[in-house]
Order: C-alpha cells, then sequence, then structure tokens
C-alpha cells in the first residue's frame, strides 16, 4: 500500500489526522492503529481517489454516482414516454459520463498516425463504425 500509494498516504494523514506517517514507522503508532486509520479515510481523501484510478475520479463519491444513475433514469423515463408518444422515434440518450468509462479518442489518434510517417495505419477492422 505504501509503495503504490505513499505519497497520497502521507497527505492524507497529515490532512485528516494531524500524523505523520514517519509516526507509524518510528513507533509512536502502531501499525494496526495505523492501518484502522487508512481504512476510515473518507472518500474525498487523495488516498481513495488514486486507489479508484486517479484523478478523474476525484470528486466521485457516492453521491456523485447516485446523482449520475438518477440523471440517466430521468433521462430514459423522458426517452420512453416521448418515444412512445412521437411518430418518429428519437434517439435513446446516452448515460451520464463516469469517471473510468471515457473512450480514447479515435480522431486524435488517427491525426498521429497520419503525421507519423514511421506509424502503422489502424485496420479498418479495428475503427469504430461511425
Amino acid at each position: 500500500m505504501c509503495n503504490q500509494f505513499g505519497a497520497e498516504l502521507v497527505a492524507d494523514f497529515q490532512r485528516f489526522y494531524g500524523l505523520r506517517l514517519s509516526d507509524v514507522v518510528a513507533g509512536s503508532v502502531s501499525p494496526r492503529s495505523a492501518l484502522a486509520l487508512v481504512e476510515q479515510l473518507p472518500e474525498g481523501s487523495t488516498f481513495i481517489v488514486a486507489a479508484r484510478g486517479g484523478r478523474d475520479h476525484t470528486g466521485w463519491d457516492t453521491t456523485a454516482y447516485l446523482l449520475a444513475a438518477l440523471i440517466d433514469s430521468v433521462n430514459m423515463t423522458t426517452w420512453a414516454v416521448s418515444a412512445q408518444n412521437a411518430k418518429r422515434k428519437p434517439n435513446k440518450p446516452k448515460p451520464f459520463e463516469r469517471p473510468g468509462t471515457r473512450k480514447r479518442n479515435v480522431r486524435a489518434a488517427e491525426t498521429l498516425i497520419k503525421n507519423n510517417p514511421h506509424a502503422m495505419p489502424i485496420p479498418e477492422y479495428r475503427l469504430p463504425k461511425p
């Protein structure tokens, strides 16, 4: 844990508990107590954000995920009602973007390939369908 997220733990121990992580190494805080403190870090802590996947997850706590689900359900309900009553069916709404679900920008990748004479072209079957 310290190898992967050491800097985040140092910052969170200082920010939330007023402790130095070096106090654990020095022995003034037991490892069991330090582990309990790590387990009780709030969702917005830098350690939790880093463990979830990085800065893209900043601000995404339980409330944010619930709000995104609520937005998706309102959009789907609105779409279902309008599709039921419309002559021409509207497009199905896209889900609210959550961290970790962002797709790579294919056009940017294609531009990089075109500008690089040493790059190999992307096979047609790997390109997204419009």
